[in-house]
């Protein structure tokens, strides 16, 4: 079974049709735990999912990364026989870590739970958490593999489906069953670890069609391969888990840090959900974008690494940098005036322009930071990125206990931790590519030209929300019309500009 184009535009537009759709069904998501769950069930979710996360990290970031990278190198290299061995050497490092992890929780979880979250009710969403990252690392060893082999299409088909099955099966639990906090982020999990069953299944048997006669005939893993493996996922593992112990502990000592502010308990734990389960997935919209770029550019640039066609590798970086800046910055742009509407629409929950404004900045900085560190990644550079994603997420956690506590800044004090923290890291990639491939930084056309078209966009997406709330009964229709005006007004802005974004994509991996 054979359906693959060798384009960077062709993957990312698969990728980015399939983000899309999945930003869609997570708005449906999360509208969905807002209503059943509410501001302080979604905050205890976030706790628990904290664990959730450094254990994901620590078991799969490095070897996915590593899966992905050596598989798109055995294709470049013509030794397509070694993507077996990739594969079951991923399933055998992923299986031994994750059961390491889920013995230490088992017997420390009530500990965790009281002790460094803060709530033992946390504690009864483990065994479903667990369960949940078992499944969850089978699929990501396969999506890896079939973005190394340039199959996208394949994760695209598998993930709508599983938030399909998500939206159903969590919601079906929420509703029926009910409970306090902690009984909540429970169903949550397990309505998770459903829909991880269905993305396993169907990855398995799409693996079995496209790779099944070359799994079969595969070759052993031999140390090489091995050395090779571990170069790639032993430091990007430590270094992400270190940047994720560091994120988790910002989630867990914001709430501590928000009471010290003048907050009760309640209040600071709502305030914890408003912003992670609501407001950050309205302002990082274009991150179905961004991530589409990084994901397909990631076997391209490799594979021209890999071949040492260096001013390939220069082009490409080029061009990820600036069409991050082309579409990034205009679009949250124009996210940022109609954000207060689109929560009070959406979630029910009001939210001040000044707190937009903060977390679109951020979720700018943050899309600089993913496509700079992925390129490294791509490159064989990954003990830097993690370095900086390290560095990066120390600077953020002091600045949450420095400003938070503050009742001048609050809440606002995180969002300024994170666009500075963020924004500082993105710098140093940048540096860092610069340095290791050579190409041409040229602030004022991928920063300067993108900043202009997106304080233009904002201003008029500003002027397109009055105008249309004014005349326009329906405040959804009012909406609409905002978003299509604004969208064609960015598109326009971008070719009087004389720029062509789909053009920096269209370029073919040989």
């Amino acid at each position: 079974m054979r359906f693959r184009k060798k384009t960077v535009l062709y993957a990312a537009g698969v990728l980015a049709c399939g983000n899309i759709a999945l930003q869609a069904l997570g708005f449906v998501y999360r509208v969905m735990l807002s209503r059943f769950a509410g501001a302080e069930g979604l905050g205890m979710y976030r706790l628990a999912n904290s664990v959730y996360l450094v254990l994901h990290t620590g078991c799969l970031s490095g070897v996915t990364m590593a899966c992905s990278r050596l598989s798109a190198a055995c294709e470049a290299t013509g030794e397509k026989g070694k993507t077996g061995a990739v594969l079951r050497l991923a399933f055998s490092v992923f299986f031994t870590l994750a059961f390491a992890s889920a013995t230490g929780l088992l017997l420390c979880g009530d500990q965790i739970a009281a002790g460094i979250l803060g709530n033992p009710h946390a504690a009864q969403a483990f065994p479903f958490m667990l369960l949940c990252l078992m499944l969850t690392g089978i699929e990501n060893i396969l999506k890896a593999l079939f973005i190394g082999l340039e199959c996208v299409q394949y994760t695209v088909i598998s993930e709508t489906g599983e938030q399909l099955v998500r939206i159903a099966a969590v919601g079906v639990l929420l509703h029926t069953v009910g409970g306090d906090c902690g009984t909540m982020a429970k169903l949550i999990f397990a309505g998770m670890a459903v829909s991880e069953v269905f993305s396993v299944l169907l990855l398995s048997l799409l693996f079995r069609r496209e790779r099944g006669e070359a799994h079969r005939t595969a070759v052993r893993v031999d140390a090489a391969l091995a050395r090779q493996f571990a170069a790639i996922a032993i430091p990007l593992s430590l270094s992400a888990l270190a940047a994720n112990l560091l994120s988790a502990a910002g989630s867990v000592i914001l709430p501590r840090r928000l009471m010290a502010a003048g907050m009760d308990a309640e209040q600071a734990l709502a305030a914890l959900g408003t912003l992670s389960g609501m407001v950050l997935p309205l302002m990082l919209l274009p991150s179905a974008l961004i991530g589409s770029i990084g994901t397909a550019l990631l076997p391209i640039v490799t594979a021209a690494h890999a071949t040492g066609n260096r001013a390939r590798v220069r082009a490409l970086v080029g061009r990820a940098v600036m069409t991050v800046g082309l579409i990034g910055i205009p679009a949250t742009a124009v996210l940022i005036p109609l954000a207060p509407s689109l929560s009070l629409l959406l979630f029910a929950q009001p939210l001040t322009l000044r707190y937009a404004a903060l977390t679109g900045a951020a979720a700018v900085a943050m899309y600089y930071q993913m496509i700079t560190s992925g390129l490294l990644n791509a490159l064989g550079l990954q003990n830097r990125s993690v370095l900086t994603a390290v560095l990066a997420e120390f600077v953020q956690l002091a600045l949450v206990l420095r400003w938070c506590s503050r009742p001048a800044l609050g809440i606002y004090g995180y969002l300024l931790a994170m666009l500075l923290s963020g924004a500082g890291a993105a710098f140093f990639n940048l540096a860092v590519l610069h340095h290791a491939t050579g190409f041409a930084l040229r602030p004022m056309r991928r920063l300067g030209l993108p900043l202009m078209c997106g304080a233009a966009a904002g201003l008029w997406t500003r002027l397109f929300a009055l105008l249309f709330s004014e005349h326009v009964a329906s405040p959804v229709l009012a909406l609409a019309m905002t978003l299509a005006g604004a969208g064609m007004l960015c598109l326009a802005l971008l070719r009087l500009c004389g720029l062509h974004p789909l053009r920096y994509l269209a370029a073919r991996r040989e």
